[in-house]
C-alpha cells in the first residue's frame, strides 16, 4: 500500500465529518426555527453546536494520524 494512502483517507474522512456536522447543525437549527418561530436563534445555535462537534470529533479522528506522523523519521 502506498505511503500516502492512509493519511489521505484519514483527512478525507475528517473532511466529510466536518461538513456533515456543520450541515446537520444548520439543518436542525432551521427546522427548530421554523417550528418555534424564533428565526435566527436556533440556526445560530445549530451552527455553533455543529462547529463544536466538528472540532472535537475532528481532533479525536486526526490525533492517531498526527502521532503516527510525528513518530516517523524525516526523509
Amino acid at each position: 500500500m502506498s505511503k500516502w494512502l492512509v493519511p489521505a483517507a484519514s483527512l478525507l474522512g475528517a473532511g466529510w465529518f466536518f461538513a456533515t456536522a456543520v450541515i446537520l447543525g444548520v439543518v436542525l437549527g432551521r427546522w427548530a426555527d421554523d417550528s418555534t418561530g424564533l428565526e435566527p436563534t436556533f440556526t445560530l445555535v445549530g451552527i455553533v453546536m455543529g462547529l463544536a462537534v466538528a472540532l472535537y470529533g475532528g481532533y479525536r479522528m486526526l490525533q492517531p494520524l498526527m502521532s503516527r506522523l510525528g513518530d516517523e523519521p524525516p526523509e
